[in-house]
């Protein structure tokens, strides 16, 4: 019998399915949930060949689909989307700003906080 994490997993895959980055199949040992409630789990999904990575909101039939929304919004906002370098091939293209590299200090701190978190994205964000 399937466990819920293993379930979640298997339905992203399913919608997913590969890469947008380099087109590479992604596969169970690609995601991993980052919080969860009872209604609504946040996951990411990195590449292991170009690092590219996705932020999934996986949310249960009861759960609230704006909150989910309003969650992932706030990861893209907040740069928390880290830019790949990709090596071109044939014509050159404009190249993706970047932003600040992610230091250690920066996931110590994020660490800190996720341990602490309780999964309220609601009142995190409307906190001002």
């Amino acid at each position: 019998m399937e466990t819920p994490e293993t379930q979640i997993k298997r339905i992203v895959l399913n919608r997913m399915e590969r890469c947008s980055v380099c087109h590479r199949d992604f596969g169970p040992e690609d995601i991993r949930v980052v919080s969860r409630k009872n209604d609504m789990w946040m996951l990411v999904v990195t590449c292991s060949e170009c690092h590219g990575r996705n932020f999934v909101a996986a949310v249960m039939a009861d759960g609230d689909t704006e909150e989910a929304q309003i969650a992932l919004r706030q990861l893209s906002r907040d740069g928390s989307r880290p830019q790949v370098e990709i090596e071109e091939v044939g014509e050159p293209t404009e190249k993706a700003p970047v932003g600040d590299r992610v230091t250690a200090e920066d996931v110590l701190d994020m660490h800190e906080f996720l341990e602490g978190f309780d999964g309220d994205f609601r009142r995190l964000f409307s906190a001002s």
